[in-house]
């Protein structure tokens, strides 16, 4: 059975200048309507609407995004354990805030798994090359 003729070829595009995507036109629409909903706001403002207030405001100074406070404190990085102990100490004592505290360990959990997966890795490692010796010796 032969295949039906086409007239486009595999590979080629049917519409090689491609359909504009929809994100495209809701942009467009929204630019056309910007000017309108500039004054629409404003007129929400005058009127005393908070809503409106609000949405003005958060576009003219955006919320930033918070941000970690350096902080200082003995830390024994003897291992992690240690290392774990040393901030929740900190913590306890007043040295460190809770939630910098928090952060800290959540570092020092990542670099645990980090650890163990390569330690995992070099036992897999291991083991194939015992299985190759294994495998080569009975041959």
């Amino acid at each position: 059975m032969s295949k039906h003729p086409t007239r486009w070829q595999k590979g080629q595009s049917g519409n090689p200048s491609g359909r504009p995507g929809k994100g495209a036109e809701i942009r467009r629409n929204l630019m056309d309507m910007t000017p309108q909903a500039i004054k629409s706001i404003l007129a929400g403002i005058e009127s005393g609407d908070a809503t409106c207030l609000k949405i003005w405001a958060d576009r003219c100074d955006p919320v930033s995004k918070s941000t970690i406070q350096p902080v200082e404190f003995l830390c024994d990085t003897t291992d992690l354990s240690s290392a774990a102990l040393s901030v929740v100490s900190a913590i306890s004592q007043g040295l460190v805030p809770p939630d910098v505290g928090t952060v800290i360990l959540k570092g020092i959990a990542d670099a645990s798994k980090i650890i163990e997966v390569e330690s995992l890795q070099r036992e897999v490692e291991a083991l194939k090359e015992a299985m190759e010796e294994i495998k080569n010796d009975n041959s």
